[in-house]
C-alpha cells in the first residue's frame, strides 16, 4: 500500500494539529510523572539504610501520608519494598534484596 505525496502531507499536517491540541496534557502527564519518580527515589533512599513505618518516611521525606501509603503499597506490589515486623499500628518497610543479575532502579 503506498501513500500519494497528498496523503502524507495531509497526515503530517494531521498529527501536528494533533500534538498541538495535546501539548499541554502531554506536559501535565510528564510533570505528574516526574514528581512520582522524585517520591519514589526520596522512599527508596530512606528506606536505604534502616526500615521505615509509613508516619516515619511521610515525616523524613516531606511527602503525604497518604502519598507514601499509596507507593508504599506499589513497591510492595512489585517487590520493590518488603513488609517486616509491626510497630505499633504500623508495619515496617524495608528495600527488597535484589538477586545477582537482577536490575536496579
Amino acid at each position: 500500500m503506498s501513500q500519494t505525496d497528498q496523503e502524507k502531507t495531509e497526515h503530517k499536517q494531521a498529527m501536528k494539529k494533533l500534538r498541538a491540541a495535546r501539548e499541554q496534557t502531554i506536559k501535565a502527564a510528564a510533570g505528574r510523572m516526574k514528581e512520582q519518580k522524585k517520591a519514589i527515589k526520596a522512599i527508596k533512599h530512606q528506606l536505604e539504610d534502616k526500615a521505615g513505618t509509613v508516619p516515619e518516611i511521610a515525616t523524613a521525606t516531606d511527602l503525604e501520608l497518604s502519598e507514601v501509603m499509596w507507593f508504599i503499597a506499589t513497591l510492595k506490589k512489585y517487590g520493590e519494598i518488603t513488609e517486616g515486623e509491626k510497630d505499633g499500628s504500623y508495619f515496617r518497610y524495608c528495600l527488597a534484596v535484589s538477586s545477582p543479575g537482577e536490575k536496579s532502579t
